[in-house]
């Protein structure tokens, strides 16, 4: 019989999936209470795991008491995008003699297999504070939901090609690729920023 995980984990996990999901709205309060009842658990594991988020960046602390989803500004989202982007090219440049990588699962959405390519770029560094800095802002950014892919219509396609480039293309491509990517991105954070109110939070289940 499976061992049944201890509550702490288990509201630190679920919590950390919907905070990754956008299921919060950004700048909107979580109110422990709530969340220990959609869990049931009691709500001292829940504020331990909603302490311990915001010690990675991805819930903030209210300033009289309480937790909030973090509010979204134009120039912090540039400022991760340039980030992980520098990130992404100090990976390349130290992996440059490296053979290519093992190419992701056929059955991914594009957006994870950007997400699965970039990772895998940086672990290949072996620099494990490299690769916490990385996940970090890239973690931030999981945060923005699909509001990239509402944004960009050629979203999927541009995926599609860092994949290849990934799998295939010559190093020096994938650096200029995954530069126009994110220079992108960061020229269009304001319309990001506006996306994501826009549309509100994801539902609980994604959709």
């Amino acid at each position: 019989m499976p061992r049944a995980r201890d509550p702490f984990s288990l509201a630190l996990e679920n919590i950390r999936d919907r905070a990754l999901r956008g299921v919060y709205s950004p700048g909107g309060s979580i109110v422990i209470i709530e969340e220990a009842r959609r869990l049931n658990l009691s709500t001292t594991p829940v504020r331990e795991a909603l302490a311990w988020l915001c010690g990675e960046g991805l819930l903030e602390r209210a300033p009289r008491a309480g937790y909030l989803a973090p509010r979204l500004d134009a120039a912090m989202l540039r400022d991760r995008f340039w980030l992980r982007l520098r990130a992404l090219t100090t990976s390349l440049e130290l992996t440059i003699d490296l053979a290519a990588q093992a190419s992701p699962a056929p059955d991914l959405s594009a957006e994870d297999a950007v997400r699965e390519l970039f990772d895998r770029l940086v672990r290949a560094t072996g620099n494990r504070s490299l690769v916490d800095a990385f996940r970090r802002v890239d973690a931030q950014l999981r945060m923005l939901g699909d509001a990239e892919f509402r944004l960009f219509p050629d979203a999927d396609a541009e995926a599609a090609h860092l994949a290849h480039l990934g799998r295939e293309g010559a190093r020096q491509d994938l650096t200029e690729a995954v530069t126009r990517y994110h220079r992108r991105r960061m020229d269009a954070s304001a319309l990001l920023v506006l996306e994501v109110e826009r549309r509100g939070p994801r539902s609980a289940d994604g959709d």
